[in-house]
């Protein structure tokens, strides 16, 4: 198995703000984390956008992605994993991991965050090529 490459899509941001286009096309498998740090209250929330285009350099349109496979345990009678549009964070400091579902390959991604009250955001993009 080859490392990962991770790429930072957010880095830090105090207020809601829409990442760049990362280009996933080349990965296996996908992985963001989510990150909230140095807040006093309220939620954070991440959503992400998705595209596909031919090639990395081309602006595909972004669409809600709905796939996101949440870092959730499913009850003994569930078979499918979990899927949601978003992650909110309520803790003052927090990490989440959802990861891209494979059966819906994309090429192109970028990670909202909507803040409602203060603290820093960011988020990775962590890619496999096998």
């Amino acid at each position: 198995m080859t490392s990962p490459t991770v790429t930072t899509a957010l880095d830090g941001v105090v207020a809601t703000t829409t990442s760049n286009e990362v280009y996933v096309g080349d990965y296996k498998r996908v992985a963001i984390l989510f990150r909230r740090a140095d807040n006093a209250g309220g939620t954070s929330t991440f959503t992400v956008k998705a595209g596909l285009a031919e090639l990395a350099s081309t602006d595909p349109t972004m669409t809600s992605y709905a796939m996101l496979i949440d870092n959730v345990a499913n009850a003994n009678t569930e078979t499918d994993l979990t899927h949601t549009a978003s992650h909110a964070i309520a803790d003052a400091n927090g990490d989440v991991f959802v990861w891209l579902d494979p059966k819906c390959p994309v090429t192109h991604v970028s990670v909202t965050v909507t803040e409602t009250a203060d603290g820093t955001h960011s988020a990775y993009i962590i890619g496999w090529e096998d």
